[in-house]
């Protein structure tokens, strides 16, 4: 549980301040404690907890991103639908 509520601490410093700066201040603050050294220490969670912020996160399948591509670019068209239908109706 622990863990879950540290990682849940990340998360919500990552979007505040940036992945970077949270990673280069959990360093900082867990240096000299030897939690990065060759020997395991009990902090030897927090150079994964680093290396996850470092990570990119994962993108959207492709499917996704065609189907919300689709549906941005179709977003202007209904403007344009709403001004022109009265007056094809009119003429039509």
């Amino acid at each position: 549980m622990h863990r879950l509520v540290e990682l849940a601490a990340d998360d919500t410093a990552s979007r505040r301040f940036g992945r970077l700066t949270t990673a280069l201040a959990l360093v900082e603050l867990n240096e000299h404690r030897g939690a990065f050294g060759p020997c395991p220490t009990p902090q030897a969670h927090v150079p994964a907890r680093v290396h996850r912020l470092l990570t990119p996160p994962d993108r959207l399948p492709a499917a996704r991103r065609l189907r919300l591509t689709a549906a941005a670019a179709l977003v202007p068209v209904v403007p344009v639908l709403v001004a022109f239908v009265p007056g094809l109706r009119a003429l039509g």
